[in-house]
């Protein structure tokens, strides 16, 4: 169920069944609004903070946390061979 809402608005608190429309979850996912969504998001999901110091925006566009990028990097280094 999806609040009905013509500004494209979506409230999770009313629960009045003449607000409400049945959405395949398809069409759900496409009326949501990614940019708001993201841009509300304060930690990456290992717990570090999207401070500016802390913050990488790839070439896609998505914010991306440095502290996780810089240990998948060092994750996929090949140790010298001794």
């Amino acid at each position: 169920m999806r609040h009905a809402d013509p500004w494209g608005r979506h409230y999770t608190l009313c629960c009045n069944p003449d607000h409400l429309e049945t959405v395949p979850k398809k069409e759900g996912l496409r009326r949501r609004d990614w940019e708001s969504a993201r841009a509300r998001r304060t930690h990456c999901p290992h717990g570090h903070a999207y401070t500016p110091e802390n913050s990488y925006l790839d070439p896609r566009g998505f914010r991306q946390c440095r502290t996780c990028r810089a240990a998948r990097g060092k994750s996929h280094r090949v140790p010298p061979a001794v």
